[in-house]
């Protein structure tokens, strides 16, 4: 349902353009690795939760035992619906008043878990790696004592949202927080004009065909 609902609005504002990528390499020498996952209608980020720990000990408690946690961004009333609607669409777009993240426990493989989705796997320099990390932790809306807002349990599997900083609209969507998430890495993607799951897993497809020898897809 939220696919159809968000596809539709998309469509109708002509927003399933697909940029090409920046025609820079991949830096090489590339050692760490995460993940974007495709959902259909948004991307998330598939990181190890050791590191994103690291960046953010104020998850620590919740996530110290998974392997991996996926990472996805969005309006917050639109993400956290039970059930969505064209008016929560719209409303996200036009008028989002707030946003959140919701963050997946991931116990397991990563390509076992998404085993019905689209994943592709990036590899970073170590120093690309630490600016992804910086980016995410920078999203969570934190306290003057680093605390994290969880707002209740998530979408599917043992999973939390929580208050996010960023604004959600027609032109900056969960996707395009994602392309610049992985841009921030120093990754071939553009995040202009990216505002739907196709834009980003196109680019990061063409990036694969391109740096071979540095990024790597399943």
């Amino acid at each position: 349902m939220r696919i159809a609902v968000l596809a539709v609005v998309l469509m109708l504002f002509g927003c399933a353009n697909v940029p090409g990528p920046p025609t820079d390499e991949a830096p090489c020498g590339a050692s760490r690795v995460f993940y974007v996952v495709n959902h259909g209608w948004h991307t998330g980020l598939v990181i190890a939760s050791r590191d994103l720990l690291k960046a953010l000990p104020a998850l620590t408690d919740e996530f110290a035992d998974a392997q991996f946690v996926e990472i996805g961004w969005g309006d917050a009333g639109f993400y956290r619906a039970p059930e969505v609607t064209l008016g929560l669409a719209l409303r996200a777009l036009f008028r989002s008043q707030a946003t959140v993240l919701h963050v997946v426990k991931v116990s397991e493989d990563p390509q076992r878990y998404f085993a019905g989705s689209e994943m592709i796997e990036l590899r970073v320099t170590e120093d690309g790696y630490r600016q992804l990390l910086a980016f995410v932790a920078r999203t969570f809306t934190r306290s003057p004592k680093e605390e994290v807002e969880a707002l209740g349990p998530g979408l599917y599997g043992n999973s939390r949202f929580y208050r996010a900083g960023g604004s959600y609209s027609l032109s900056y969507t969960c996707n395009t927080w994602v392309a610049e998430a992985v841009a921030a890495s120093g990754l071939p993607i553009s995040s202009a004009s990216v505002l739907t799951a196709g834009s980003v897993m196109s680019q990061l497809r063409q990036a694969t065909s391109v740096t071979t020898s540095c990024v790597y897809a399943h």
